[in-house]
């Protein structure tokens, strides 16, 4: 099963979001795509997998 993405909000400069729109005009490929490629690369040439940069997930408890 494929793990469920989570939204992530983040600001960018508008020259780098004019960039990844003209990749996606040119190419096809969505800029949430692009930046999933991005970042994977960037955690690869730091040695982080992505499975281990993931906090642990601890249950889930009701508030009272």
């Amino acid at each position: 099963m494929t793990p469920r993405k989570v939204l992530t909000a983040f600001r960018l400069d508008p020259a780098m979001l004019a960039g990844l729109e003209a990749v996606k005009d040119r190419d096809g490929i969505p800029i949430a795509e692009q930046v999933r490629r991005a970042v994977q690369r960037w955690l690869d040439e730091k040695g982080v997998s992505a499975e281990a940069a993931r906090p642990a997930r601890g249950k889930r408890t009701k508030r009272a």
